[in-house]
């Protein structure tokens, strides 16, 4: 038999709703998992769990979650250009399966949600788990010489990076970098822009080692001061309809593929210099002749093959 109600009921005690369905929000987390709620204005001695009672540092965050069981952290409100006090840095994600990620949506392509002003010589996030995904955030080291948006700490399985906004200001580094040594299985970049103020802030947007069977797609690329997209030793890597915007008239600038990288497929890609020399190809493959496959990249309004060795 239910509990009829009549009239206006008033709860004075605290109701707990850390467990019920989020209307208008959405839970992020996968099922089976739980979502933990970040904001400038939260606290670290909260639970958390509730997007009115939320955390203050992604780090702790991170903390309270289960690895493999599908966990979310959610970034509600932080300045991309202000580091948030008390957050350690690099950010961690170091349980697997977990999502990072802001509030999608809430102000033009992606959220106003970001980390950036990491210490001197700090990368801003590290990979330290596998099945993790990034998403919906800004990014951005700001000051020293050696800090990369985001970097690998070891071979990691199924990492997922999409719809951020990628940049480093006053630092020659990289936007994504697997880290020496380290492999990328099942790799997926997608729908990101990475940019840079100026030729000096981002040498490469993506360096990998090792990366195998991954897809890199739809990302927009500015002006990096060395090549946009460094396939390093991957194999069997896809990368297509991605768009380069070039600082130099340099060869292989949007897709330098060494010797190393073999059975990568390259297709609808698009490079536009807008400097004086059209001739020099963005696209360079150094692998022996059939190791790799391409098809209808472009340069300006041309369709182009990658130069050789």
């Amino acid at each position: 038999m239910g509990i009829h109600w009549r009239g206006t009921q008033v709860f004075t005690g605290t109701v707990d709703v850390s467990g019920a369905t989020k209307i208008g929000m959405g839970d992020y987390a996968l099922a089976g998992g739980r979502t933990y709620y970040v904001d400038d204005s939260g606290s670290d001695g909260r639970r958390g769990s509730n997007p009115r009672d939320p955390l203050k540092t992604t780090t702790a965050a991170i903390a309270k979650c289960t690895a493999s069981v599908g966990d979310a952290v959610v970034v509600m409100q932080r300045s991309p250009s202000t580091a948030v006090a008390g957050e350690t840095w690099p950010i961690n994600l170091n349980k697997d399966g977990m999502l990072l990620t802001g509030l999608y949506s809430r102000a033009g392509r992606i959220s106003d949600s970001g980390f950036g002003s990491t210490p001197t010589n700090t990368n801003c996030i590290n990979v330290g788990a596998n099945f993790v995904a990034v998403e919906n955030l800004y990014l951005q080291v700001t000051t020293g010489t050696t800090g990369d948006v985001i970097q690998g700490t070891a071979t990691r399985y199924g990492f997922g990076l999409r719809n951020c906004w990628i940049g480093l200001q006053n630092t020659s580094r990289y936007g994504f970098y697997t880290g020496a040594g380290f492999g990328f299985p099942y790799l997926l970049i997608e729908d990101n822009t990475f940019s840079a103020p100026n030729v000096a802030s981002m040498t490469s947007a993506i360096l990998l080692f090792n990366a195998t069977f991954g897809m890199i797609r739809r990302n927009i690329f500015y002006s990096c001061s060395s090549y946009a997209v460094d396939m390093g030793s991957a194999q069997g890597v896809t990368v297509l309809d991605n768009d380069f915007r070039l600082y130099t008239d340099t060869k292989g600038f949007a897709l330098y593929v060494p010797a190393t990288t073999n059975h990568c497929y390259f297709a609808r890609n698009h490079a536009m210099y807008g400097l004086a020399d059209m001739s020099a190809n963005p696209y360079l493959d150094l692998a022996t002749d059939g190791k790799n496959a391409w098809s209808m990249n472009a340069l300006g309004d041309l369709e182009t093959y990658p130069a050789t060795s």
